[in-house]
């Protein structure tokens, strides 16, 4: 029953479209992510210099703005991240299960579970949604 229509060739390019997709989405924000992180350990760094220098009040005096407001920014942007990192890992949840196999899936399962003391009910849920697209794909290719 393989159809190598232009339908089926579309459907191919759109599934790959949005898995290129997904996947600059997902690196966009992992770099940018690690980037906040390494600016974030930077301005650490300046604070605890000028926190330590004997020209504290004329740091303040002259870039007191700055000072206070970059890590109030790099808070902002952080926040921003990882609210984008959530929603991303939440729609990609459905993308990504569906191109792993079963041990795959229960090898990242048990990995994450370990980890973070991840959720058995949540982990049923998957199985069971797995088994009904198999015995939905057996009784199809038994018609």
């Amino acid at each position: 029953m393989y159809s190598s229509g232009p339908e089926d060739c579309m459907d191919r390019n759109k599934t790959a479209s949005s898995q290129a997709a997904w996947a600059l989405l997902t690196e966009g924000v992992t770099k940018a992510r690690v980037e906040a992180h390494r600016l974030n350990h930077l301005v650490s760094r300046a604070m605890k210099l000028i926190e330590a220098s004997e020209h504290k009040d004329h740091f303040y005096e002259e870039a007191g703005d700055i000072i206070m407001a970059v890590p109030t920014r790099l808070q902002s942007i952080e926040t921003a991240l990882d609210r984008t990192s959530l929603a991303l890992s939440k729609m990609g949840e459905d993308f990504l299960e569906s191109r792993l196999s079963l041990s795959d899936k229960t090898m990242v399962d048990e990995a994450v579970s370990s980890a973070f003391g991840g959720n058995a009910v949540r982990h049923s849920e998957s199985v069971q949604r797995l088994a009904a697209r198999y015995m939905a794909k057996r009784n199809q290719d038994e018609e």
